[in-house]
């Protein structure tokens, strides 16, 4: 009898280890694409990109991707490298830097409100979706505060085709969703009073 509980007891632990070594290793994904910050010498104007809301649905570590119009999945083996909330800020920065010329873009902290800048945004991400048969659709209401003057207000809804459908193409569809909506912030920015050097 104890033979018999010993063997299984050996099986048992060869297929835990079996299933242990069947387990796929994660894949993690970055909406930051490589590239070198943007080191410009103007005077363009200074913004920091001080707040993000995301909604909970995708303020997590996987990806959630949209398999229906009622139904998402949340992959454990595909994540995120870093939280949303840190990376979109920040990627939103280097692109506006990059659209206006200026080294002063930064991403801070939301304590981070004593930051002197000529321009404060605040983003408030609505929607920010993959879907393997539809690509990629970021919805983005976006506050631009100045130093002095009138708060402005806009929204950015972007669709943009994944050419693809593993996880790699959806990420980087979004990533080019949400560099349009910096484009749309750019160009409101440039027609305000201290939007241009």
């Amino acid at each position: 009898m104890m033979k018999l509980s010993m063997s299984m007891a050996i099986f048992g632990l060869i297929g835990t280890l079996a299933g242990c070594a069947g387990t796929p290793a994660p894949s993690y994904y970055t909406l930051d694409q490589g590239m070198p910050h943007f080191q410009a010498q103007g005077q363009a104007p200074s913004i920091a990109v001080t707040q993000i809301s995301l909604p909970e649905l995708i303020d997590r570590p996987q990806l959630v991707l949209r398999t229906a119009d009622n139904q998402v999945r949340v992959s454990e083996y595909q994540r995120w490298a870093e939280p949303l909330r840190r990376q979109i800020p920040r990627v939103m920065a280097d692109d506006l830097g990059r659209l206006l010329g200026s080294s002063r873009v930064v991403s801070v902290p939301v304590d981070g409100q004593g930051f002197d800048a000529d321009f404060r945004l605040l983003l408030d991400v609505q929607h920010l979706e993959a879907n393997s048969g539809n690509g990629a659709e970021v919805d983005v209401l976006w506050r631009l505060e100045p130093r002095t003057g009138k708060v402005v207000v806009g929204r950015s809804q972007v669709r943009e085709p994944a050419g693809g459908g593993d996880t790699a193409a959806l990420v980087a569809a979004q990533r080019r969703a949400l560099a349009t909506v910096a484009m749309e912030i750019a160009e409101r920015l440039r027609s305000l009073p201290g939007g241009k050097p």
